[in-house]
């Protein structure tokens, strides 16, 4: 996956693990307000549309975008 593909102010709409480890899937749909690379790889920074809160994924564990 390319963090060049992904923008800041695009629409993003993916499936991600709950709390980040679990099998279990959500689903997270939002604005891109950063996209960067840290210390553990490239992530990407949502603000989600139902809460308003500022969610950071890492792009490695995004199942589908």
């Amino acid at each position: 996956m390319m963090v060049n593909r992904l923008r800041i102010g695009q629409t993003f709409s993916g499936l991600y693990p709950v709390h980040g480890t679990m099998n279990v899937l959500r689903k997270v749909e939002g604005v891109i307000e950063a996209v960067g690379k840290g210390p553990n790889g490239k992530f990407v920074t949502v603000q989600e549309n139902a809460t308003g809160q500022y969610r950071s994924l890492s792009l490695r564990k995004i199942v589908q975008l």
